[in-house]
C-alpha cells in the first residue's frame, strides 16, 4: 500500500520491548515532576489551536527552529507549563525561503522537500495547529471544503485538532483560527471564496462546544486578521511608482489606471512577481492592468472582505464574552504597524526585510519578532481577564530569519 509521504501506520512494539518501556515510564521520581504553573491549575495543561501562524510557519516553510519561536511556545514558557510541539526536522517541510526574488530555500532544497518529524515524537501534543487550516478543519479532516494536507498527517497523525487537543486534556486553550477562511479569497482576487458568515459561526460555535466538553477552565480567542493589511498585497499605485523608479524590466508594463482610477486595487505579490515578472524576465511582454485583471482585488472587493472579517470578529468577541474568556483583536496592532511604515506598501527589494521587520519572506506570515509581539499582546489580554501576571521577555530575532534578498 502506498502511504502519503511514504509514512506507514504505527506498528505494534514487540511484547518484551513494550514491557520494558512501561516499566521505565512507571519509575518516576516525584522530584523530577515539573513545578506548578504560574497560573496554578488554570495553566496546568495549555493547548493551542490554529493555523500556520500558530504552528510557526514562516517564509513559505516550517521547521523545528521556527516552530519553537511561535507565540504559543512563548506563552507556555511564561505560564511555566509543559508544552509539546510536533517538531519537524530542519531544514523543514518545506524549508523556508532565504531569498525572496530567486526563491532559494534553506539548504538550497526544492519547495516540495520534506525532512519529516523529529524522533522520538511526544505522545501528547500541546500545539495542535496545522498550516492551511480553516475553522472547518479543526472539526474534521474529511469532506468538501476541508484543507487537510501533508502537514495534517505529519503533525497530528491524521487526527483533527480537536481530537489531538482532547488527548492533552486542556485546562486552558488559545484559539486563532479563521484567517484562511478569507485569505485565499484575497490572494485569488475572488471574494466568493470566503466562508459564509453563517457557516463560520456554526462551525466556530461547534468547536467551542467541543472544547468546553473537555473541561477547559479558560481560554483566549484571537480574532481574524484583516488580510488587506498584509504586505503580500500592495496597491496598484505602488507598482506604478516602482515602474517609474526603474524597478521592473522594459517587458514589465504597468497600465496607467494603476496610478489613477484603480490606484487602490490590491495586487498579490505572488501574482505580480511570481507570474507576471517571471514571464517578463523571459523576454515576453506583460502588463499589470489594475482595472481588468481578475487576480486583483478591486476597492469594492476589498471592502467586502474587510466587512466579512469584521463580522467574523464580532462573533468571536461575542463568544469570548459569553464564555468569560479573553479576546484579542490583532487588527489595531496591524493597522498601527502599517501607519508607522513598519508594514511597507511595496516590498523593499534591496532589504533583508523586504516586507518589514514584522513579516517573513512570504509577506503573509509573521516573523519571529512579530511572534514576540503577538505573545505579549496575548499575555496582556489573558492577564486582564484572569488576573495573572504573564510576562513575555524580549529576545533578539534569530539569524535564520535575517535572510538576504539579492
Amino acid at each position: 500500500m502506498n502511504y502519503p509521504l511514504g509514512i506507514a501506520p504505527f506498528q505494534a512494539l514487540p511484547k518484551g520491548l513494550l514491557a520494558l518501556l512501561l516499566l521505565t515510564l512507571g519509575c518516576r521520581d516525584e522530584a523530577l515532576q515539573p513545578p506548578e504553573p504560574i497560573g496554578g491549575e488554570l495553566f496546568a495543561r495549555y493547548v493551542a489551536i490554529g493555523n500556520s501562524i500558530t504552528a510557526g510557519y514562516q517564509s513559505g516553510g516550517i521547521n523545528a527552529t521556527l516552530q519553537q519561536q511561535a507565540y504559543p511556545v512563548l506563552l507556555a514558557a511564561a505560564m511555566g507549563t509543559p508544552f509539546n510541539v510536533p517538531l519537524l526536522r530542519d531544514p523543514g517541510c518545506p524549508p523556508p525561503l532565504i531569498n525572496l526574488l530567486t526563491g532559494e530555500r534553506l539548504g538550497d532544497l526544492p519547495g516540495n522537500f520534506c525532512a519529516y518529524r523529529q524522533l522520538p515524537a511526544p505522545r501528547i501534543i500541546n500545539n495542535v495547529a496545522v498550516p492551511g487550516a480553516k475553522v472547518i478543519d479543526v472539526l474534521t479532516n474529511l469532506g468538501e471544503g476541508t484543507s487537510a494536507n501533508t502537514l495534517t498527517l505529519l503533525l497530528l497523525g491524521g487526527r483533527t485538532q480537536l481530537e489531538a487537543a482532547a488527548e492533552a486534556r486542556p485546562t486552558f486553550v488559545s484559539v486563532w483560527i479563521g484567517n484562511n477562511d478569507v485569505l485565499g479569497a484575497a490572494i485569488a482576487g475572488d471574494p466568493a471564496l470566503v466562508t459564509p458568515i453563517d457557516a463560520f459561526r456554526q462551525r466556530y460555535r461547534q468547536m467551542l462546544n467541543q472544547l468546553q466538553a473537555m473541561g477547559v477552565q479558560g481560554g483566549l480567542l484571537i480574532g481574524v486578521a484583516n488580510v488587506a493589511v498584509i504586505p503580500h498585497l500592495s496597491p496598484g499605485i505602488a507598482y506604478a511608482q516602482a515602474k517609474q523608479g526603474g524597478a521592473f524590466p522594459p517587458t514589465f508594463n504597468v497600465a496607467d489606471n494603476c496610478a489613477t482610477t484603480e490606484a487602490t486595487a490590491l495586487v498579490p505579490f505572488s501574482y505580480a512577481f511570481g507570474e507576471l515578472l517571471a514571464t517578463a524576465l523571459q523576454g515576453q511582454s506583460v502588463t499589470l492592468d489594475c482595472a481588468d485583471d481578475p487576480r486583483l482585488l478591486s476597492p469594492e472587493e476589498t471592502a467586502t472582505i474587510i466587512q466579512t472579517v469584521q463580522e467574523y470578529n464580532a462573533f468571536i468577541q461575542q463568544e469570548a464574552e459569553r464564555l468569560g474568556w479573553a479576546y484579542l483583536d490583532p487588527n489595531p496592532i496591524l493597522l498601527q504597524l502599517k501607519e508607522n511604515g513598519e508594514i511597507p506598501h511595496f516590498p523593499r527589494l534591496t532589504s533583508s526585510e523586504p516586507f518589514g521587520p514584522y513579516f517573513s519572506l512570504d509577506g503573509v506570515h509573521p516573523s519571529s519578532l512579530a511572534h514576540q509581539l503577538i505573545a505579549q499582546e496575548a499575555a496582556a489580554a489573558i492577564n486582564a481577564v484572569y488576573g495573572t501576571n504573564l510576562q513575555i521577555p524580549v529576545q533578539s530575532p534569530p539569524a535564520q530569519q535575517l535572510a538576504v534578498v539579492q
